[in-house]
């Protein structure tokens, strides 16, 4: 559930090992290891390999399925267009828990996002909108993280609320009628509000390494963890990521 989030902080990670002239172009390549659990039902622990290739000109970001572009910023403030591919969903073929499901498949969101800067930390708002008329549903999330600069890098703890909205989380969660099944009943999930903790790090080696370790845990909302889908109360993600910027 969490993938492109991350692929969205090795952007921005990235950039910070590129810092240089604000339109000189800037190229990176890299990948990360991301070991996360969903929570459905029997799934367990996944470990994929995200190769990364990223691009910055100016105020336009791009890393993979991420892109944003910054059209104000001040000292303490800016505000960006984004657009990202949701890389949620599953196939039938995943595990027998989906057999006879309709695939969910991953889906384009476009918006918005804010950054604040004050003295007590980061504070950021973000909104995204399915565009591609797959789960139809939007995504808004509230973030608060202190960073904290160490010799090589960057270390930032944070927590967040996401909100989903009914036809996001019911598009990965509920179960269709015409899915239900003996073991599997009908369910409809309605909006749903997530709970993260986590801490994201930056490590930085020269002008031209950057190396990224994240950990992070989403509580589920209720009407989530409801799914006869799901069999936990929440999901898991870490992350390791090196960017080489050319």
């Amino acid at each position: 559930m969490k993938l492109s989030t991350y692929l969205c902080a090795l952007a921005l990670a990235c950039s910070t090992a590129a810092a240089s002239e604000e339109q000189e172009l800037k190229f990176g390549l890299g990948g990360a290891f991301i070991v996360q659990d969903e929570g459905y039902k029997g799934v367990g622990n996944e470990t994929e390999f995200v190769p990364a290739i990223a691009v910055e000109y100016g105020n336009f970001r791009l890393l993979g399925p991420y892109a944003s572009y910054t059209f104000y910023k001040s000292e303490n403030f800016e505000i960006a267009a984004t657009g990202m591919l949701r890389l949620d969903g599953y196939e039938q073929s995943d595990d027998v828990l989906f057999s006879g499901m309709e695939d969910r498949d991953m889906s384009f969101d476009f918006g918005f996002e804010a950054e604040i800067d004050t003295d007590f930390g980061e504070f950021g708002v973000k909104y995204t909108q399915d565009v591609t008329s797959t789960h139809e549903g939007y995504e808004a999330s509230l973030s608060y993280g202190i960073p904290m600069r160490v010799k090589k890098g960057r270390i930032m703890p944070y927590i967040a609320a996401n909100f989903a909205s009914e036809d996001l989380a019911d598009y990965y969660y509920g179960v269709r009628r015409s899915e239900a099944t003996a073991k599997r009943a009908f369910y409809e999930v309605d909006s749903a509000t997530n709970f993260e903790i986590g801490i994201s790090s930056d490590w930085f080696f020269g002008k031209n390494h950057m190396i990224k370790a994240d950990a992070s845990y989403t509580a589920f909302d209720s009407t989530i963890k409801d799914s006869p889908l799901v069999d936990k109360s929440g999901t898991f993600q870490l992350l390791l990521g090196y960017v080489y910027v050319f």
